[in-house]
């Protein structure tokens, strides 16, 4: 769960990055785009039977490392941001726990087994 927290609070300080470290476009555009995708995929991630949307996170941190370079950042400090956070968000999707419980089933889990009396549609048929 620490991963998910860590990518989750990497995703949201590159919402705000931009203005404390007074930096510019296209890396606040980038950031303001990706932060935002990062830090919801690691909340959603955080609850066990969604798990393997941590995954998700590997390619925004993937991205959030090569793009100050295939974008040209302004600034040094935009650099380092993104490249930080995205080597949070991407090694965070290898450090998952397993999943301890089976989950799925549909309906089935939900009513049990019992006879259940016939709708008014069914009477007489």
């Amino acid at each position: 769960m620490i991963p998910r927290f860590a990518t989750l609070f990497a995703g949201v300080w590159l919402m705000f990055a931009s203005e404390i470290l007074s930096y510019g476009d296209p890396a606040a555009a980038n950031d303001r785009i990706f932060g935002p995708i990062g830090a919801s995929l690691a909340f959603v991630a955080i609850w066990e039977v969604v798990r393997p949307l941590r995954w998700g996170t590997l390619p925004v941190g993937l991205w959030l490392i090569a793009a100050p370079f295939a974008l040209s950042y302004p600034t040094t400090s935009s650099v380092v941001s993104s490249v930080i956070a995205g080597a949070v968000m991407a090694v965070s999707a290898f450090l998952g726990s397993d999943i301890g419980h089976k989950y799925g089933g549909g309906w089935s889990t939900l009513l049990p087994n019992r006879d259940v009396p016939p709708g008014p549609d069914q009477v007489g048929a």
